[in-house]
């Protein structure tokens, strides 16, 4: 993906986060995901169920994935880099 339509994916998505988020759609998130990738297809696809873990949350307590889950699921976006 050239750099400028990388840079026109990642500031439109971004805006609209800033927005509340609700108007985007799934084919921009996944524009948006693998603008970020460069390519790379690492970790689970879209949809799949992810093995239970435990992270640190901002303040040290460790929080496990059953503890962060509401009554939709939860969404995790991991970003590589802010090279835009």
């Amino acid at each position: 993906m050239d750099a400028q339509r990388k840079a026109t994916i990642l500031h439109g998505v971004i805006g609209k986060m800033t927005a509340g988020g609700a108007d985007i759609q799934t084919a921009e998130w996944v524009e948006f995901v693998e603008a970020q990738n460069d390519g790379y297809r690492t970790g689970p696809a879209i949809g799949a169920k992810v093995p239970e873990f435990t992270l640190p949350d901002q303040t040290g307590r460790s929080r496990p994935l059953h503890d962060l889950m509401g009554p939709n699921g939860l969404l995790l976006v991991f970003s590589r880099s802010a090279d835009w």
